[in-house]
Order: structure tokens, then sequence, then C-alpha cells
């Protein structure tokens, strides 16, 4: 019999965590070098990648960026409520930086033409960095408790 950590959602799950910490590690890079807007695509990355993880252990795969709202639908009654709240909390801070953080935005032709590599600042990148953070921590002590993922 397959070992649930042999199983295809857990290498998914596990699979995930490691490129989000890779993105860490880019997200880190970048704020060093002080290229903040993608400082901030990376801490995106990051909580979306982590979010992916918690799902794929339950064998939920979504192609999708915005995740967040599947994540509190599936573990809502399951997790601590305290955790989904502060996950919650903190991913909406960063959600929608997945296409602003990247690409110019004319829409509003009254406004000079947003761009990520002049408007993100130092502080905007390390708020990212920290969300990032904490929310990678948080998901993989969830999934090391509650489901004995082993990275």
């Amino acid at each position: 019999m397959m070992q649930k950590e042999d199983s295809m959602q857990y290498q998914i799950a596990k699979a995930f965590l490691i490129e989000a910490k890779i993105d860490i590690d880019s997200a880190e890079a970048l704020f060093d070098k002080n290229i903040y807007s993608r400082s901030v695509s990376m801490s995106q990355q990051v909580v979306e990648k982590s979010l992916k993880a918690i799902l794929a252990i339950v064998g939920i795969y979504r192609k999708q960026h915005e995740v967040l709202a599947i994540f509190i639908k599936e573990f809502e009654g399951n997790l601590d409520a305290n955790l989904i709240d502060e996950i919650s909390t903190l991913s909406k801070t960063i959600e929608s930086d997945w296409v602003r953080s990247r690409y110019p935005d004319w829409e509003d032709r009254s406004q000079p033409i947003w761009m990520p590599s002049k408007q993100y600042s130092k502080d905007d990148a390390k708020k990212a960095l920290n969300v990032a953070l904490k929310i990678h921590e948080i998901i993989k002590d969830i999934l090391e408790s509650k489901f004995q993922l082993k990275l």
C-alpha cells in the first residue's frame, strides 16, 4: 500500500513548497539589488505557491493565481480559525500584486502610466517579503504537523 508521503498529492505539495522557498531566495536577492517591484512579484509567488501546496495536499489543483478564497472554503472548520484569519489577512495584502508588480498600466489615460519598477518602494518590497516569509512558515508548519509532510 502506498504511504501518504509517497502519494502524488504529497509530492505536488512538496514541489510547491520547494519552489516557494526558491522564490523567497529570489525575492531577497532582488530586494538586495533594489529591484523592488520584482521582489514584490516573487513574494506574491511565495504566497500563491504556499497556498497551492496546502490545497494540493487535499487534492485541489488550480492554475489560477488567486487561490485564497479556495483555501478559505476548503479549510474553514478544519484548521484553527485564528490561523485561517492570519493567512487570509496577510494574503489579501499581496494577492493582487501578481499582475500589478510586473506590468505597466495605462487604462486610466488621465493618469501617468503606472510603471511597477518606478512605483514600488523599498518599504513595499520589505512588507511583501515579510508577508511571504510568514505565510510560507505558517503553511509549512501546518503541512508538517497536520499532514506529516516531510521536506
